[in-house]
C-alpha cells in the first residue's frame, strides 16, 4: 500500500537536539530522580525478556537503559520504555511524574491497564516537547488541554481510547504542537464547549496530521474540515494523512486548495469526492496548489478528474505520485505521465491502465521527454497492448521516459521481451526491479532494440522469483560494466543452470546474491576475489559445488553466505585475511578439517558453521574483542575439546549453539557472562560435572538445551525463578536429579515456559511448579520414576505431554475436556478402562499398559482429528467399529498384541488415502481381507500377522506404491506365490510365514530392493528358479562405504499441517516389527537396518539343487533352506557370503563334502547342516571349530571334529580353500562395514565357545536392535 507515513522530521529534529544537549553517563544523575526511577520500575510488571536489568541501586542512572541526563545538570531529559511489554497502573502518584526535567518520553507498546488517566498527571512535565503514549493500553480523560504542555511538539496518542479529549481544544491548547499522530484513536472531533476553547480564526502551528483508521464520534469529520474555524486551525499544514476515513461531503480539490501549504497528501480507503464542491469557500482559479507529494488508495473517480484542466492545474507541482487499486482503464500510461510536468516518481499498486496513447484532449501530443525518473508497477494489469512490446517499441513512450533513473515491475508477463533490449532501451537506467516477472535474456531482434555494442549505465539489477525463459544471460551482463549490485534471488533461468563466469568480470560489483536459483556446476572462484565485493549469498543451491580460494588481504567481504550447497574441502587459513568480514554462514554444506579461529575477525557479528564435518577444538580466550558478535553457530560438527568459559563472556552474544558435536569436559562460567545471552544450546555433546549455578543469573536466556550429554549432580529448578522468558528447557537424558525446592511455595514469580523436557532427570514426582504453567507448547516427563495417579491439573498445562515410560498406575477416565494436541502415556502400569482421549487430539500413545476394557463407541468417535493412534500391548478386547473410517487423517494406526476381534474395518484399506503404517498384529481378527484396496493407497507398512485372516492376498495391493513392509505371517491365507508383488518398487520385507500358500516360484521380477523374504512353513514346491533369486539386488550390493542406517518411512508428498508434527516434543510412536527365525529361534526385530538381509524358505516342498547363485546373495545376514527336499551338493559360491551370520540346511537330501572354502566365512555364528547325506571331512578351521556337534548329526559320511567320529588315514584334514582353490570362489576384498550385529559379535566371540554363552549373545543382540532401531522413528516427523 502507498499510503505510507511520511517521514517525521520535526520528531528526529527534537531527538537529535535531546541527544546532542544530553548525556548517557559522563556525570552522575541526581538521587531523587533515581529513587524515583527506581520506584518506578518496581511498580510495574514486565513480560517476556525485559525487565530494565540495568536499573540498579548505586549504579548511575544516567547509563541505565532507555535513560538519557543532561550533560551539565545531570536531571533526566528523556525516559524510552517503548516496547517493553509493561503492564500496572500509572496512579496520580506515580514517580513518572516527579521527573519534571523530561523532554522526551516514551510510553508506546506497551500493556498499561486502561483505568482513568491520573490527575494531575502529564501537565506537571512542562518542559515536554516529544510524547509518545501509541498503543500503551492507557484510557479516559488526558489532561492534557491547559496549556501547561506549551512545548510541547510532538505527540502521538495512536490507539488509545480518549473519546473525551477535543480535536480542536487539543490543537488549541498546544500552542508548540507540530506533529499530531491519531492513527487508530478514539476521540471527539466536535469542538468541545469548554471555557477555553479558543473562538479566533487564528492558524495552529501544527504542520503534519496523521488520522488512519480513525474512529469517530458525534460528528462526521467532513463536517469539521469543511468547517471555516477548523480549517483555519489547520492552515500551516504541510503533511496530511487520512485512512479509512468517511469524507462524502468534502471534495478531493476543496481539501488541497483550503490548505495552501500542503505538500504532502496521503489518502487510503477515504471516501471523497474527486470534483470541486459548489460551498463558498471553494477556490475558483486555475491556481496551481504547493502539493508535493500525492498518494492515494480506492478512488475511482480520480482517473476521469484527470481530464479536467482545473484540478489538473491544481496538482501541477505534484513532483510523487502513488495510486493504488484503481481502475484507469480509460486512461493510458503515457496520458497519466504527460498530465504532470514536473512528476518525478510514479508508484502505481493494483491498477488496471492502458498502454497505449489516448486521444484525452489533454493527452501529449508530443515525443517530449517527461522529468519522471523513478517508476513502479506492482500487480498492475495493462490494457489494449502488449506492455512489454509498448516499453520499447513505442517511439513516443520511450521518449517520454528517457530519463528514467529506476524502473520497478513485478507480476509482469515479459516473456516477448528481452532484459537486453529492456536494458537498452533508457540510457539513463540506473536501477532495475523485477519481481515474478517472465522474461527473456537474450537480445531481441526487434529493430528499436539498443546496440549490442553500447554499455548501459546500470549500477543496481535486483530480480527476484523471476523466470529467464530463454537466451544466455552472460550476455546481459557484459553489457553492464558498471554494475554494483546484482540480486537474483529466486530467479529460474531455463535449461542447465552453471554460474556464469562473466559475474568475474563485474568488476565494479559490490553485492552479489544468488539465492535458491538452482545453480548446478562448479562456482568460480574468480568471484571471491573481486575487488569490490563486499556481500556474496549463494545459500540454498543445493547443487551447486565448489572450493574456497586462498583468500588476499585486501578483500572487502564482509559478507558471505555459502549454507545449503555442496562447497566443500577445507576452510582455508588465508580466510582470516578477510578483516571486514561482519557475517560468516557456511551452515550444511561439505566442509571438513579444522575450524578457523574466528577470533581473527574484529568486526564478526554472526558465525554459522553448522552441518559440516569440522574438527578441533574451540580458541582459549580472544574473545573480549569481538565486541560485536551476536551469533555463534557451529552444531551438527565433529569438534572437541572443552568448552572455554570466556567464549560466553563475549559482549554482545545472544545465540549460541554448540549442539551435536564431541565437547568434553565441564560446563564453566565467568562471573562478567554476557548479559545478552539469550539461546545456549549445548545438547548432544559429552559434557559432564555439574551444571553451573551462574545459569541462575542470565535472567534473559530463553532458550536452553542442556539435554543428551553427561551432566551429573542435582539441579533445583527454582533456578529459572529469575528469568523473564522461557520459550524452552531441556535438561533431558543427562545423569541429573531434579528437585524443587523454593521455600515459599507460590511460583508466581516464575517465567512462563513455553516447552520444558525433564526426560530421564530421576524424576519421583511431578515439579508443582507445573501447576501454574497453562498452555505449554510441549511438556516431556518421561523415562522417570514417577508413580500413582497422574495428576489431573496436569491436562491443562501443556498442549502436548510426554508421560512414557514411568510407572503411573491410574489416570482420569475423561480427558476430553483438556487441548491436548498430542498425548503419550506409554510404557507405564497404567490398567482398567481406556480414558476419553481429548477432542481434536492428533497423536494419542496408549501403548504398552495394562488397559483390559473394550473401546467404547466414545472413544472412537473423539478421534475423527487423529494423526496417529497406537493401542499396542494392551488386553484390549472387541471389535474395532467403524466409526474409525471418520478418522480420515489418519497416518499411524497401531492396535497390534491385544486381543481385538471381529473384522478389520473395510475402511482402513479401501478409503483411506493417508493412512501409511497399518499394524493389526497378534489379535484375533478373521475374515478376508477387501479386494478392492483404493488406488491412492498411501500405506508403506501393513502388518497382519498372527490372526486368523484367509481367503486370497488382494491383488489390488499394488496400488499401495510406497509400500515397504508386508508381513502377513501366521494366518490361514491361500494361493500361489503373489508374483505381482514385483511391481511394488519399495518393497523391503516380505513375510507370508506359516499360511496356505502352495505351488511353484515362478519367474517374479521386480523385488530389487527386498531385504528380508519369509516364505517358510508353506507349501511351495518345485525348485527354486535362477530368475527368482538374481532379481533381489538389495542382497547383492550394498553402496561403498555405506553405514547401517534405518529403513525409513518416505515422507508423504504433502507433509501433515499438525501442531504436533512441527513439535520438537513430536515422538512418533511406531515401532513396526517382524518376526524371524534367526540363529535358530524365533526373534522379533523391532526394525529393519539397511545392511540386514535374511532369506527363508524353509519347511516347504522345494526340491531339486540349490543354484550356485545364490551365493551372488553375498550380503545376507541370515539364510534358511532347512526341511525341504533340496539335493545335490552345497553350492560352491555360497563361500562368497562373507556376512552371513546363520545358516541352515539342515533336513535336505544333500549330499557331498562341506566346499572348504566356507571355512573362510569368519561372520558365521550359528550352522546347522544337520540330517543330510553331506560326507567327508569337517572343515578345522577356527571357525568351525566353534560349532556344536548339533550342527553336523545325521550326515552319516561327515568325521572330524566336532564330531566324535574322526576321519581315517583316506580324509586328509581340509584346508581352507585358498585364492588358487578350483572351487570358484569370489575373492574381491569386501568393503561393506559388518554392521552393528556383527560388531557385537566380534566384542562377544569369546563367549559363543559354550551354549550358554551363545543364548546370551543371542538376547543381547536382539535387544541392541530393540534399543537402537527405534531413534529413526523419533526422527520421522521433525
Amino acid at each position: 500500500m502507498f499510503c505510507s507515513h511520511p517521514l517525521r522530521r520535526h520528531c528526529l529534529l527534537i531527538i537529535t537536539v535531546i541527544v546532542a544537549t544530553s548525556s548517557r553517563g559522563s556525570c552522575l544523575c541526581h538521587k531523587e530522580q533515581s529513587n524515583a526511577l527506581l520506584r518506578l520500575k518496581a511498580s510495574f510488571n514486565f513480560d517476556y525478556s525485559f525487565s530494565l536489568s540495568s536499573w540498579n541501586v548505586d549504579t548511575n542512572c544516567c547509563t541505565w537503559e532507555g535513560v538519557t541526563c543532561d550533560g551539565t545538570s545531570g536531571y533526566v531529559t528523556a525516559l524510552d520504555l517503548s516496547g517493553l511489554y509493561i503492564s500496572g497502573n500509572l496512579s496520580s502518584s506515580s514517580d513518572i511524574f516527579k521527573l519534571t526535567s523530561l523532554r522526551f518520553l516514551s510510553l508506546a507498546d506497551n500493556y498499561f491497564d486502561a483505568s482513568p488517566w491520573p490527575s494531575p498527571g502529564l501537565e506537571q512535565l512542562t518542559d515536554l516537547e516529544y510524547l509518545d503514549l501509541s498503543y500503551s493500553g492507557l484510557s479516559g480523560d488526558l489532561h492534557i488541554e491547559n496549556g501547561q504542555l506549551s512545548k510541547l511538539a510532538t505527540l502521538n496518542l495512536s490507539g488509545l481510547h480518549l473519546r473525551y479529549l477535543s480535536l480542536e481544544a487539543l490543537i488549541d491548547n498546544l500552542g508548540s504542537l507540530q506533529e499530531l499522530q491519531l492513527d487508530e484513536a478514539n476521540i471527539s472531533v466536535t469542538p468541545a464547549d469548554l471555557a477555553h476553547a479558543s473562538s479566533t480564526n487564528t492558524p495552529s502551528g501544527l504542520k503534519e496530521l496523521s488520522m488512519r483508521s480513525r474512529i469517530t464520534n458525534n460528528s462526521t469529520l467532513d463536517t469539521v474540515f469543511t468547517n471555516l474555524l477548523f480549517r483555519s486551525k489547520l492552515a500551516n499544514l504541510v503533511s496530511l494523512d487520512l485512512y479509512n476515513l468517511d469524507l462524502r461531503n468534502m471534495s478531493l480539490h476543496t481539501l488541497i486548495d483550503s490548505l495552501e501549504n500542503l505538500q504532502e497528501l496521503y489518502l487510503g480507503n477515504v471516501n471523497i469526492s474527486v470534483n470541486p464542491t459548489d460551498k463558498p469557500h471553494a477556490s475558483s482559479t486555475n491556481t496551481a496548489s504547493g502539493l508535493k507529494v500525492l498518494f492515494i488508495r480506492n478512488c475511482d473517480q480520480f482517473g476521469t478528474a484527470l481530464t479536467n484542466i482545473q484540478f489538473r492545474s491544481m496538482l501541477a507541482n505534484l513532483v510523487t505520485l502513488g495510486l493504488s487499486d484503481f481502475d484507469l482503464r480509460n486512461l493510458s500510461l503515457h496520458a497519466l505521465i504527460g498530465s504532470f510536468g514536473n512528476l518525478e516518481n510514479l508508484y502505481l499498486e493494483d491498477v488496471v491502465i492502458s498502454a497505449s496513447p489516448t486521444h484525452i484532449s489533454h493527452a501529449s501530443s508530443t515525443n517530449t521527454t517527461s522529468g519522471l525518473k523513478v517508476l513502479s508497477m506492482v500487480f498492475c494489469i495493462i490494457t489494449g497492448g502488449h506492455f512489454d512490446t509498448a516499453l520499447v517499441t513505442d517511439i513516443r513512450f520511450r521518449s517520454m521516459l528517457a530519463n528514467l533513473v529506476t524502473l520497478g515491475l513485478s507480476y509482469f508477463d515479459l516473456r516477448n521481451l528481452s532484459l537486453h533490449a529492456l536494458i537498452g532501451s533508457f540510457g539513463n537506467l540506473e536501477n532495475l526491479y523485477l519481481e515474478e516477472v517472465a522474461i527473456s535474456a537474450s537480445p531481441t531482434h526487434i529493430s528499436h532494440a539498443s546496440s549490442t555494442n553500447t554499455a548501459s549505465g546500470l549500477k543496481e539489477l535486483r530480480m527476484q522469483w523471476c523466470t529467464i525463459t530463454t537466451g544466455h544471460f552472460d550476455a546481459v551482463l557484459s553489457k553492464l560494466p558498471f554494475l554494483s549490485k546484482l540480486i537474483l534471488d529466486g530467479t529460474t533461468f531455463s535449461g542447465h543452470v552453471p554460474v556464469p563466469e562473466r559475474f568475474a568480470e563485474l568488476s565494479s560489483l559490490a553485492v552479489l546474491s544468488l539465492q535458491r536459483c538452482g545453480l548446478k556446476g562448479t562456482f568460480p572462484s574468480r568471484i571471491f576475489h573481486l575487488k569490490n565485493l563486499m556481500y556474496l549469498d549463494v545459500s540454498g543451491n543445493d547443487n551447486l559445488r565448489g572450493v574456497l580460494p586462498e583468500f588476499i588481504l585486501a578483500s572487502a567481504l564482509q559478507v558471505l553466505i555459502l549454507s545449503g550447497t555442496k562447497f566443500s574441502g577445507k576452510i582455508p587459513e588465508s580466510i582470516g585475511n578477510l578483516r571486514n568480514l561482519t557475517e560468516l554462514d557456511l551452515s550444511n554444506c561439505q566442509f571438513h578439517g579444522s575450524i578457523p579461529p574466528f577470533t581473527q575477525w574484529p568486526m564478526i557479528s554472526s558465525i554459522d558453521l553448522s552441518g559440516n564435518n569440522l574438527t578441533g577444538s574451540l580458541p582459549s580466550d580472544g574473545y573480549l574483542a569481538l565486541h560485536n558478535l551476536t551469533t555463534v553457530h557451529l552444531s551438527n560438527n565433529s569438534m572437541s575439546g572443552v568448552i572455554p568459559a570466556s567464549l560466553f563472556s563475549l559482549p554482545s552474544l545472544e545465540s549460541l549453539d554448540l549442539s551435536r558435536n564431541n565437547f568434553t569436559g565441564n560446563f564453566l562460567l565467568h562471573l562478567n557472562i554476557s548479559s545478552n545471552l539469550g539461546k545456549i544450546d549445548l545438547s548432544n555433546n559429552k559434557l559432564q560435572g555439574p551444571i553451573p549455578k551462574l545459569l541462575s543469573d542470565l535472567v534473559g536466556i530463553y532458550w536452553l538445551d542442556l539435554s543428551f550429554n553427561n551432566f551429573t549432580g542435582i539441579v533445583d529448578l527454582s533456578f529459572i525463578k529469575n528469568y523473564m522468558e522461557l520459550d524452552y528447557l531441556s535438561l533431558s537424558y543427562n545423569k541429573l536429579s531434579v528437585i524443587l525446592e523454593d521455600g515459599n511455595h507460590s511460583y508466581a514469580g516464575y517465567p512462563t515456559i513455553g516447552e520444558l523436557s525433564l526426560a530421564s532427570c530421576n524424576l519421583s514426582y511431578v515439579p508443582k511448579l507445573l501447576m501454574h504453567q497453562v498452555e505449554m507448547g510441549g511438556l516431556d516427563l518421561s523415562n522417570n520414576n514417577i508413580t500413582g495417579h497422574i495428576p489431573d491439573w496436569i491436562w491443562r498445562t501443556a498442549s502436548g505431554l510426554n508421560l512414557s515410560h514411568n510407572l503411573f498406575t491410574s489416570i482420569a477416565t475423561n480427558l476430553s475436556n483438556s487441548s491436548l494436541l498430542y498425548l503419550d502415556i506409554h510404557s507405564n502400569k497404567i490398567d482398567g478402562a481406556l480414558p476419553l482421549p481429548p477432542l481434536g487430539t492428533s497423536q494419542l500413545d496408549y501403548s504398552d499398559n495394562h488397559f483390559n476394557s473394550s473401546v467404547t463407541l466414545e472413544f472412537w468417535s473423539h478421534i475423527s482429528s487423529v494423526i496417529s493412534l497406537s493401542l499396542a500391548n494392551n488386553s484390549i478386547n472387541g471389535e474395532v467399529s467403524h466409526s474409525i473410517c471418520n478418522a480420515t487423517k489418519i497416518e499411524i494406526l497401531d492396535l497390534s498384541f491385544n486381543n481385538f476381534s471381529g473384522l478389520i474395518p473395510a475402511c482402513l484399506l479401501i478409503r483411506n488415502k493417508h493412512l501409511e503404517i497399518l499394524n493389526l498384529k497378534d489379535n484375533n481378527f478373521h475374515g478376508s481381507l477387501p479386494q478392492d484396496i483404493h488406488v491412492e493407497c498411501a500405506l508403506q507398512v501393513i502388518d497382519l500377522n498372527s490372526n486368523r485372516l484367509e481367503g486370497k492376498l488382494p491383488t489390488s495391493i499394488i496400488n499401495c506404491h510406497r509400500l515397504q513392509v508386508l508381513d502377513v505371517g501366521n494366518n490361514l491365507i491361500v494361493g500361489t506365490f503373489p508374483e505381482w508383488l514385483g511391481f511394488l518398487r519399495f518393497l523391503k520385507v516380505l513375510i507370508l510365514h506359516s499360511n496356505r500358500f502352495h505351488g511353484p516360484i515362478d519367474d517374479s521380477y521386480g523385488m530389487k530392493k527386498l531385504q528380508v523374504l519369509d516364505l517358510s512353513s508353506n507349501s511351495f514346491n518345485g525348485s527354486i528358479p535362477t530368475r527368482f533369486l538374481t532379481q533381489f539386488k538389495a542382497m547383492k550390493v550394498v553402496s561403498s562405504g555405506s553405514v547401517a542406517t534405518y529403513v525409513e518411512i518416505i515422507a508423504p508428498a504433502s507433509a501433515s499441517s499438525s501442531a504436533s508434527a512441527s513439535s520438537p516434543y513430536y515422538r512418533p510412536y511406531f515401532k513396526e516389527s517382524v518376526t524371524l527365525t534367526l540363529k535358530g529361534k524365533e526373534t522379533t526385530l523391532v526394525q529393519i537396518l539397511s545392511v540386514f538381509m535374511n532369506l527363508d524358505l524353509s519347511n516347504n516342498k522345494f526340491e531339486g539343487i540349490i543354484p550356485n547363485e545364490i551365493g551372488d546373495l553375498k550380503f545376507l545376514k541370515g539364510l534358511n533352506l532347512s526341511k525341504n527336499s533340496f539335493t545335490g551338493g552345497i553350492p560352491p559360491r555360497i563361500a562368497n557370503m562373507r556376512q552371513l551370520e546363520s545358516l541352515d540346511l539342515s533336513c535336505n537330501k544333500l549330499s557331498g563334502e562341506i566346499p572348504p572354502a566356507m571355512a573362510q566365512m569368519s561372520f558365521l555364528e550359528v550352522l546347522n547342516l544337520s540330517y543330510n547325506n553331506l560326507s567327508g571331512m569337517i572343515p578345522q578351521s577356527s571357525q568351525f571349530l566353534t560349532f556344536p556337534d548339533t550342527s553336523f548329526v545325521g550326515n552319516n559320511g561327515l568325521c572330524g571334529k566336532p564330531l566324535p567320529r574322526m576321519c581315517d588315514a583316506n580324509h586328509a584334514p581340509s584346508a581352507a580353500g585358498t585364492p588358487g582353490s578350483s572351487k570358484g570362489l569370489n575373492w574381491e576384498i569386501l568393503s561393506v562395514e559388518a554392521g552393528v550385529i556383527s560388531g557385537l559379535v566380534m566384542v562377544f566371540a569369546t563367549t559363543l565357545l559354550w551354549d550358554n554363552g551363545r543364548r546370551w549373545v543371542y538376547w543381547q543382540v536382539d535387544k541392541f536392535l530393540l534399543y537402537t532401531m527405534e531413534p529413526w522413528l523419533h526422527g520421522r516427523r521433525n
